[in-house]
């Protein structure tokens, strides 16, 4: 008696992410076996497998039967997943009146039969980097092994690469120089420029100063080094009386913050705008108000002041004027402070307990220390550089280890819109190189890792090699 057995084997990288999916639009036969549309993915807790089973033109006797059962392999450790059986006629009538419960085929000499298979299993830590094996034995009666021959024909791996990223160590910040900043709207009797604590809202305003320079004095890793106000009045009434209303104003409010908390005089500096045509400007452009064009025609004229006072006063019977004057005129009225201080340095223990309440007060050099004390892409890790960018945005490492972050995250877009802002260093490049692997522009990849390894980037070298492998596979 013939017997034939035969083992299609294919191999493929179970991706360790909770999405990935690793797709082979490839044919694996032997002889009249054909397996193909293989997709092998981890989704959550689970491995899912599926392909296309395609048979034609087998010798199965009657009373014979193929078991094909898909395998999970590594090393020592396997994991079955449930088998495709392909019976003859009088074995799949047996089985039948068995209640066989798994997958069967009925198959004869010169049958073609398709069927779709798909099957998952809880996913363990060896699998990870596991093959694939779909094992066929060839059956006799009463279900007896006749013969198991393991034969691969061929392989299809599925490599999925798994980038070295190479984070940046930010420079020192020799001295960490921060501010504090705010905008006070304090309400002055007409023409006067003494402040009154009880008129009006000055209460919470002068609160909210106090605040500010509280947040700052009142912290024993701060020292406030200067404090500037700038005033600013609105530009009805004449120009002159608005420069001298906008200076004085701005005086008094350094002169109750000296009484405050006795700074020295020349802590404190101040200046003023007569007139805030610019913050004028800045809200009609943004609102949808009648006679915006107009408006914004007599504020860009090229002429004194006082002038262009008097032509909004024309437009459309005084209406626009008096909008003006009662909806925008009072914010403009104002004084801007910044408090500037210094802040001490911190070890990595102090710096991660501030990294949750006052981030504010770290130099990213502090912050990468912090990173250190995690495991690499863990939650706490990429907080970490979550919140450095976001403090300096403009920083091109702190834009290069986002991006980092965010392929490890799997999230491209994002990591592209930080390379963007992350400069031209070797570490950038080797970033955007390891970016272009990732999303399959193996050409560009390649040409920038090999930048980046001249450059002497460790990690580009081993990213070359992931990239062959690609490539091969």
């Amino acid at each position: 008696m013939r017997s034939i057995a035969k083992t299609i084997l294919f191999t493929f990288v179970v991706a360790s992410a909770s999405v990935d999916v690793a797709v082979a639009n490839v044919s694996v036969q032997a002889e009249n076996i054909r397996a193909r549309e293989l997709q092998v993915s981890k989704n959550g807790d689970d491995v899912e497998v599926s392909f296309r089973l395609s048979l034609q033109g087998l010798d199965v006797k009657s009373n014979r039967s193929f078991l094909l059962t898909p395998v999970l392999v590594k090393g020592d450790s396997l994991c079955s997943l449930p088998p495709v059986m392909v019976a003859g006629r009088r074995r799949e009538l047996v089985n039948r009146r068995n209640r066989y419960k798994g997958i069967m085929l009925k198959y004869g000499k010169d049958d073609k039969v398709e069927t779709d298979y798909s099957a998952k299993v809880e996913y363990r830590e060896w699998m990870s980097g596991a093959s694939l094996m779909i094992a066929s034995d060839y059956c006799g009666c009463r279900g007896t092994l006749l013969e198991q021959e393991r034969v691969p024909v061929r392989k299809a791996v599925l490599y999925r690469p798994q980038p070295v990223l190479v984070f940046a160590v930010p420079a020192a910040e020799p001295v960490k120089v921060r501010e504090e900043s705010g905008k006070a709207y304090l309400d002055f009797p007409v023409n006067e420029t003494v402040i009154y604590p009880d008129y009006r809202n000055n209460g919470e305003e002068l609160e909210k100063i106090r605040a500010t320079i509280d947040l700052v004095k009142n912290d024993t890793n701060t020292h406030i080094t200067h404090i500037s106000i700038h005033g600013y009045a609105s530009p009805e009434g004449n120009f002159a009386n608005n420069g001298r209303l906008a200076g004085g104003r701005a005086g008094a409010l350094k002169q109750y913050v000296l009484s405050q908390y006795g700074f020295a005089e020349d802590i404190i500096d101040v200046s003023s705008t007569p007139e805030d045509w610019q913050g004028l400007r800045r809200w009609v452009e943004a609102s949808q108000m009648e006679f915006r064009n107009e408006v914004l025609k007599v504020i860009d004229l090229d002429m004194e002041e006082d002038a262009k006072n008097y032509r909004l006063q024309l437009l459309n019977e005084r209406k626009t004027y008096n909008f003006l004057l009662d909806e925008v005129y009072p914010s403009l009225r104002r004084s801007d402070y910044v408090v500037r201080y210094t802040v001490r340095a911190f070890n990595a223990e102090e710096a991660r307990k501030l990294l949750k309440v006052r981030p504010q007060l770290l130099s990213l050099e502090e912050m990468y220390a912090v990173s250190a004390t995690y495991a690499p892409g863990s939650e706490e890790f990429n907080e970490v550089f979550d919140i450095a960018v976001r403090l300096f945005p403009h920083d091109e490492t702190a834009n290069l280890n986002a991006a980092l972050v965010a392929i490890g995250e799997k999230n491209y877009i994002r990591a592209g819109r930080y390379l963007e802002k992350a400069g031209n260093s070797a570490e950038a490049i080797h970033a955007r190189g390891v970016l272009c692997l990732m999303t399959g522009r193996y050409d560009e990849a390649e040409t920038l890792l090999k930048q980046a390894a001249h450059a002497g980037i460790e990690g580009a070298v081993k990213n070359l090699e992931q990239l062959e492998m690609v490539r091969e596979n």
